[in-house]
């Protein structure tokens, strides 16, 4: 099968694409090593109206970062907060935009 990554989605809310990361424990599976992630273009320090709004602390940055198999065919795209100790703020866990599992290729729709 085809991974289809990129193509059209099915569109989900925010909580159905929370639950079916983590059914698939994508971000366990990074942990271990069993997937790879790349952090894209977007990675930007939070600005201190952002930060504010995030209870988050100076030199956090926002990344989107996508995860992919061993042999590099994207599985997952997410946004997290990194903050400069290497942990993850807001939840402590990634929020998933888009996922392809199944077959299916799923995604959230971004509000500006």
């Amino acid at each position: 099968m085809i991974n289809t990554f990129w193509a059209e989605p099915e569109w989900v809310s925010e909580e159905s694409i929370q639950e079916l990361f983590n059914q698939c424990q994508y971000y366990e599976r990074i942990i271990c090593g069993e997937l790879k992630k790349k952090v894209l273009r977007y990675d930007n320090h939070l600005k201190p109206h952002q930060r504010k709004k995030c209870s988050e602390p100076h030199c956090t940055r926002s990344q989107m970062v996508l995860y992919s198999n061993l042999e590099g065919v994207p599985v997952a795209l997410v946004h997290q907060y990194r903050r400069k100790d290497g942990t993850l703020g807001g939840s402590g866990r990634p929020d998933p935009k888009r996922l392809f599992v199944s077959g299916r290729v799923i995604a959230v729709r971004q509000i500006s």
